[in-house]
């Protein structure tokens, strides 16, 4: 996981898109070890591209954390291409946290550029989602409570927020209203 919403995704990016006229390529880097590729490859002189989307923190390390994290759109796989038609891509192989350069054969991959710009699209959309948006409990969905004296019982989403899912149960043959923090819930 990466950062949470104080986070500049444009950090990330590695510059604006359409710098370079050079075709993207992408590198497959060690476990959990794409941040470290990018900036390796940036520090190269390469323009690298890691696409990140914006999800729930599935447990956070405390209650005051922030329930969003940034997380890899393509887990292990960073794009880059030369900054100019003389800088070779053989050097993005022996890159600090690239694993190997993806190729077909003899032949390294070229990602088109439309494709790239229909991630950077879909990034950005996802990116701008509200926390109701991004869970999975959605207002008349049922959900299941995964611990605690309520332990498997299971009610229907009222309310979605950044910190809590308010749930209808029955109890004892009564409606009752309770909040649980995300993590505290499975789909039903």
């Amino acid at each position: 996981m990466y950062r949470d919403e104080n986070f500049d995704a444009m950090s990330i990016r590695g510059g604006a898109p359409g710098l370079s006229a050079q075709p993207w390529h992408l590198v497959y880097t060690k476990p959990r070890q794409e941040q470290v590729a990018l900036v390796n490859l940036q520090q190269q002189g390469f323009e690298a591209y890691l696409p990140l989307y914006k999800t729930l923190r599935k447990t956070p390390a405390d209650a005051s954390a922030s329930p969003v994290v940034f997380e890899p759109m393509f887990a292990r796989y960073v794009f880059f291409r030369p900054a100019g038609a003389r800088q070779s891509i053989a050097g993005a192989r022996s890159t600090r946290g690239v694993c190997t350069l993806v190729s077909f054969g003899a032949e390294p991959a070229v990602v088109p550029s439309d494709v790239i710009n229909a991630i950077r699209a879909c990034e950005q959309s996802r990116n701008q989602a509200d926390l109701s948006t991004l869970s999975p409990f959605q207002p008349g969905c049922q959900a299941r409570l995964r611990n605690g004296a309520l332990k498997g019982l299971v009610g229907v989403v009222q309310v979605v927020s950044a910190k809590r899912v308010t749930l209808l149960l029955e109890l004892l043959g009564q409606e009752q209203r309770i909040q649980v923090a995300h993590q505290n819930l499975t789909l039903a």
